[in-house]
């Protein structure tokens, strides 16, 4: 379905963050959009309508399927070599496949991309050096509260 989907989403500059497929008696068929710029409501309006006459046109993966479009919002995930690169400086949650000083799950900001290898600088101030098929998940953690003094 990725493989249908991906190039509508190029035609109106817009990228496939997540699909998520959520089987039950009317299966979900969630899309997560993303761009360098803001997506909006009408951006997923759009494109939800566009994708539901692709599915109906095509034979969609299920009978009874409800179509969901939005934005990945402030903790969208993080996959790509671009997507790190696109994303240096912001805060992130992370999880290595394999431990690394007995630990798999960090929280620091994206420092750099060189070649293969992702910097991040981890909130004891280490810098981690990480070649991107060791992370096994990544996410933005945009939290506008966190760190903020309760009054």
């Amino acid at each position: 379905m990725v493989a249908l989907i991906e190039p509508l989403l190029a035609e109106q500059g817009l990228e496939l963050v997540e699909l998520q497929i959520v089987p039950g008696r009317r299966t979900t068929i969630r899309l997560f959009i993303d761009r360098a710029t803001a997506v909006n409501i009408g951006d997923c309006a759009t494109v939800s309508r566009a994708i539901a006459r692709l599915l109906d046109a095509q034979q969609p993966p299920v009978d009874n399927y409800m179509l969901e479009v939005s934005s990945p919002g402030m903790h969208r995930p993080v996959r790509t070599l671009e997507h790190f690169q696109r994303f240096q400086g912001e805060p992130v949650r992370f999880e290595l496949s394999e431990p690394r000083d007995g630990q798999v799950s960090f929280e620091g900001r994206i420092e750099s991309v060189e070649g293969e290898v992702i910097k991040l600088r981890v909130r004891d101030g280490r810098l981690l050096e990480v070649a991107l098929d060791a992370i096994r998940s990544a996410r933005l953690d945009r939290d506008p509260w966190k760190g903020r003094a309760k009054t």
